[in-house]
């Protein structure tokens, strides 16, 4: 621990908040959508800032419309220009148009243009029009939908934001369907509307473009000997600042620290398409990772973004320390405030998680690597156009990059090894019985799952399955009932899958234990049905 404060004192005193304020604004200006020149450029900026550092780089294909695994890559795509307004009588009710709202424009739409009656689908089976206005995933509402125009909301985002949804098709599933995307202010306003039977006409144009081109992701390296691989997706529409410009800049700070570092240790950094990118990346590694940190959405302002700070564990029956090191990192970095007797207290929120799917983490899992997620969750402005680089501290993203530095330089180093792996796992015991408190959950066999964890085969063919892969294999109707289902998409696409090919059994028991879940009888069945139909799939 003696060696970890030292390290602190040293990265902390790195002065870099102007710079990562001002490379946080840089990216946040590119379009960075899957497929997109915006992302390619954003990619090869950061390229640039690598390679004046001194890292060996590596710009890497990632080829659209392909699979590896079970995950899918899209079409390259780009948007160009667009409106959406919708009319009553002679009045305008709303207009929105691509240049103030980059989330306007379902990412990978194919183009139109035209007016047509809007019509209200509570949901998308038997839903059909000209233009259409419905809640759903938007490949699913573009799959099932015969529409000329879908209009997607999302009541789960904020309600006066433009949501982002993305389609993420492949060549051959290009059709004459435009999708776009309005606030659930709006939404309701023409729900409402309609209700009273009144019209509504909805103008609109989609100038979009497909490209025949690949993607890119970029690894960065230092060092010749395996280290920590520190991962961070850098896509998502403009501005996508939290999500996930934020996890960008800590990455690159992260390495202009470890450069610091009075040991010479090895470190390499992967900015990549997420999951599309990471799946591939693993032909390229200059070495093994030792562990991954996966940075996705870090440094808020969480007096805007109301976020906490996630410390997402690997699953418990897998043996790894990199969690152990972040959550005595985040401790040494965040724990700057003080009690009235002068007790270190946590100045940011931040808490350790269990095991939580939805980024690359998810790979490098799979794949049998020892991870670790930094996260903020929730998000105010999570997936809207207004996620911008005002709702982002500069400073808590040095303290972010200071807590991933130190990670890496304690697991090269292993400083504290032992007695931090100890003192881990009695905390996740005491973390388990005090949070069963509130949930009236038994977890007397935490304890057990700790002291038998499992060291992870490593195969990197293994990937997580997809959203696209489970809709076609379950069907529409199972797959949205799943989708409901708390904790299911976690479960299906990575910790199932992953508990079966390390020879884990009683995993359905293991999964709601970790998550402090009961699932009901039905939740259940779906759950156990899905897993059939995958299965199989598995190997």
């Amino acid at each position: 621990m003696n060696g970890l404060r030292g390290l602190l004192e040293r990265y902390s005193g790195v002065p870099l908040t102007l710079e990562a304020r001002d490379l946080l604004r840089k990216i946040t200006l590119y379009h960075r959508i899957q497929g997109s020149s915006g992302l390619e450029e954003a990619t090869k900026e950061i390229a640039e800032s690598f390679e004046t550092m001194g890292f060996k780089t590596t710009l890497f294909e990632v080829p659209s419309s392909s699979k590896r695994g079970f995950m899918e890559t899209p079409v390259s795509w780009n948007a160009r220009d667009g409106f959406v307004e919708l009319r009553i009588g002679g009045s305008q009710l709303a207009k929105f148009n691509y240049h103030d709202h980059p989330t306007l424009i379902a990412a990978h739409s194919p183009p139109s243009e035209g007016c047509g009656e809007l019509k209200y689908c509570k949901e998308v089976s038997g839903c059909d029009g000209e233009v259409v206005l419905v809640e759903a995933p938007g490949y699913i509402a573009y799959r099932e939908i015969p529409a000329r125009l879908i209009i997607l909301y999302d009541s789960k985002r904020h309600s006066e934001a433009v949501p982002y949804t993305g389609l993420f098709i492949k060549e051959g599933e290009i059709k004459n369907t435009s999708v776009v995307n309005v606030p659930y202010t709006t939404a309701l306003k023409a729900i409402s509307l309609l209700g009273r039977n009144e019209k509504l006409e909805v103008c609109w144009k989609v100038d979009t473009e497909y490209m025949s081109k690949p993607m890119y992701g970029l690894l960065a390296y230092s060092g010749e000997d395996p280290g920590v691989l520190y991962i961070s997706h850098i896509c998502h529409p403009k501005p996508g600042a939290h999500d996930n410009a934020s996890g960008v800049v800590a990455n690159v700070l992260t390495a202009k620290l470890l450069r610091r570092s009075p040991e010479k240790i090895s470190h390499a950094h992967l900015f990549v398409p997420e999951y599309s990118g990471t799946v591939y990346v693993h032909e390229y590694l200059p070495w093994m990772p030792v562990a991954a940190v996966n940075l996705d959405m870090v440094g808020s302002k969480q007096w805007v973004t109301n976020s906490t700070l996630n410390i997402v564990n690997a699953p418990l029956f897998a043996r790894s320390v990199s969690p152990a090191y972040a959550y005595i990192a985040t401790k040494l970095v965040l724990d700057e405030a003080s009690s009235f007797g002068g007790f270190k207290l946590p100045a940011s929120r931040y808490s350790l998680a269990p095991y939580t799917a939805g980024s690359d983490h998810d790979v490098t899992t799979l794949w049998g690597i020892d991870s670790v997620m930094l996260n903020e969750w929730p998000s105010k402005y999570y997936h809207t156009d207004m996620d911008d680089a005002d709702t982002i501290s500069p400073s808590q993203l040095v303290n972010k990059a200071v807590i991933s530095a130190l990670v890496g330089s304690a697991i090269a180093g292993n400083h504290g090894k032992g007695s931090i792996e100890s003192a881990f796992k009695d905390f996740v015991k005491s973390w388990y019985a005090i949070e069963s408190l509130k949930a009236g959950i038994d977890v007397s066999r935490v304890s057990g799952v700790l002291e038998n964890q499992v060291e992870l085969s490593v195969n990197f063919e293994y990937t997580p399955l997809s959203s696209r892969y489970l809709y076609g294999k379950l069907g529409v109707a199972a797959f949205l009932k799943l989708r409901n289902v708390k904790g299911a998409y976690s479960f299906i696409s990575v910790y199932a899958p992953l508990a079966y090919l390390n020879g884990v059994n009683n995993f359905f028991e293991l999964f709601q234990l970790e998550n402090l879940l009961q699932w009901s009888s039905e939740e259940r069945r779906l759950l156990e049905e899905a897993w059939l139909k995958v299965e199989e799939d598995i190997g």
